[in-house]
């Protein structure tokens, strides 16, 4: 296929809409970072097990696709709080300590799943049409309007509480230099349990989205891990616009992978962009550098 008669439209609809879903799986992540340094490889494997709650309730209790998002909020904040506690009992390398001790917990989280679900491929199937815009030749579904609204959403509230709020300040305050900020008079110990907070609601967000878009399967979280990663390194820590610029380019690049040679690149697409980011920009695209 020539560039020219690549499917644009649909390339640029459906970039965004993944884009968009990309930012929510990678805000929680690097909130939490950024805060706290913990860096958490169980963070796809929790987005994953969110999903899974948002399955049973859907499937066993017919509970309603949007009417799953509160109880998933509250179990996964509270999931993430003992992890909290956990965590910050570690000593130096704290980073390196988290990396080993959140990859256990990935691997313990991929077991209860398979055990509780088997490796059946699940999905929340909303049973919504697909519409066709004929005159750009756009094929756009509930699910994709969804997505995109409730991850643009969530990406707004929090960066409104970011930057317009004194816990914002703080927050950003702690995330820029953590030992100036405890000087400052910060508690750091409670900007940490809040991040933690935060990034399990946004984690209970991204898991009902996960599974009524993607198939829920036990190891499926290792793919969100690498999502966040990749978007945190090619954003910087804490930063909410390059954020959505990170997601809106893998989530173009990946749909432009799809619609040209098919799904099973995806993957690979997503690896060499970490690959790349890690060799030429491992601070972050809006690092600067001195001079």
């Amino acid at each position: 296929m020539s560039f020219n008669a690549w499917p644009w439209p649909q390339i640029i609809a459906s970039g965004v809409s993944l884009g968009s879903f990309y930012v929510l799986v990678a805000l929680g992540f690097s909130l939490i970072f950024g805060i706290t340094r913990a860096f958490n490889l169980a963070h796809g494997e929790m987005i994953v097990l969110g999903g899974y709650l948002a399955f049973a309730l859907w499937k066993f209790y017919q509970v309603p696709f949007f009417l799953t998002l509160p109880p998933c909020l509250l179990v996964m904040a509270g999931l993430a709080l003992p992890l909290y506690l956990l965590l910050r009992r570690l000593k130096e390398p704290y980073a390196l300590n988290t990396m080993v001790v959140t990859f256990g917990l990935a691997l313990l989280l991929q077991g209860l799943m398979l055990v509780w679900f088997s490796a059946d491929y699940h999905l929340i199937s909303s049973g919504l049409p697909s519409y066709t815009i004929a005159k750009v030749g756009v094929t756009v579904s509930w699910n994709q309007g969804i997505l995109l609204g409730l991850s643009l959403l969530a990406t707004g509230g929090v960066h409104l509480v970011l930057q317009h709020s004194f816990l914002g300040k703080a927050l950003r305050a702690t995330i820029q230099d953590r030992e100036a900020a405890q000087i400052a008079g910060i508690n750091v110990s409670l900007m940490s349990f809040i991040a933690f907070g935060m990034g399990g609601m946004l984690i209970g967000l991204a898991g009902p989205l996960y599974a009524q878009n993607m198939y829920l399967y036990p190891t499926a979280g290792t793919e969100a891990t690498l999502i966040a990663i990749i978007i945190t390194i090619f954003a910087g820590v804490g930063r909410i616009r390059t954020l959505l610029l990170g997601g809106w380019l893998l989530g173009f690049m990946e749909s432009a992978t799809i619609l040209t040679v098919g799904s099973k690149w995806r993957e690979l697409v997503s690896a060499a962009v970490l690959l790349i980011l890690l060799y030429f920009r491992p601070e972050g695209i809006s690092f600067r550098k001195p001079g």
